[in-house]
């Protein structure tokens, strides 16, 4: 058998005994994930780096707009007063594109976004993803709160 194939195999399985744990366990140990995935990406060291330059002016619409042109310039990624749309018409998961097909995963990008989001704008967030490809969703959508 593949390694790859192996790997996800093993990986799903491990989810479906993360679903099953009690009071939402099993989705803060995936939330917590998703925070160290994104710690390692280069999408945060943007935000770390947008959030640096801007360090003296804490606007959140300058931190947006600043992050947006430089890391995502895309219609997908909106925001309207406190509330940022994000939608993906693709999973971006490296684990779902080696075959990671579980949708409990989906937990994780909970986890990454608000690692992100909370670094870029130095305020608590609270991500909803509202549809997931692999929840049988055509998007991914995540609608994401900055709280003041």
């Amino acid at each position: 058998m593949d390694n790859d194939i192996r790997v996800s195999k093993w990986i799903n399985n491990n989810l479906v005994e993360l679903s099953k744990l009690k009071e939402g366990t099993g989705i803060e140990i995936l939330n917590n994930c998703g925070k160290a995935c994104c710690e390692m990406s280069d999408l945060y060291k943007g935000v770390c780096e947008v959030r640096n330059i801007n360090v003296s002016e804490a606007n959140i619409d300058t931190l947006f707009n600043d992050f947006k042109e430089e890391y995502y310039n895309s219609d997908n990624f909106t925001k309207i007063d406190n509330t940022i749309v994000l939608i993906f018409e693709n999973c971006t998961c490296p684990l779902v594109k080696k075959g990671v097909n579980n949708s409990f995963l989906c937990n994780c990008t909970i986890g990454y976004s608000k690692k992100l989001f909370e670094r870029l704008f130095d305020k608590k967030v609270i991500v909803n993803l509202e549809k997931s490809i692999l929840r049988g969703d055509s998007i991914c959508k995540q609608n994401i709160k900055i709280l003041d």
